[in-house]
């Protein structure tokens, strides 16, 4: 099944999470991400028991620390 993720079309398998979508990606060690489905900002506890669904979209954007 296909998601829409960070604007570009991605391909899932069928009754993924959203933490195993996160481990695939290798981002489940990052703590400064933050990711919105379908809109709605989700809180890293809640990521376990989301099963995206065909056509969900998601939004993973890191945070980036710097200045001078």
């Amino acid at each position: 099944m296909f998601v829409n993720l960070n604007g570009k079309t991605h391909e899932i398998k069928l009754g993924l999470t959203l933490i195993n979508l996160i481990e695939e990606l290798g981002l489940a060690e990052r703590k400064a991400i933050a990711i919105a489905l379908n809109g709605e900002v989700l809180k890293r506890e809640d990521y376990a028991g989301i099963v995206l669904s065909e056509g969900d979209s998601l939004e993973i954007v890191r945070a980036i620390g710097g200045g001078s």
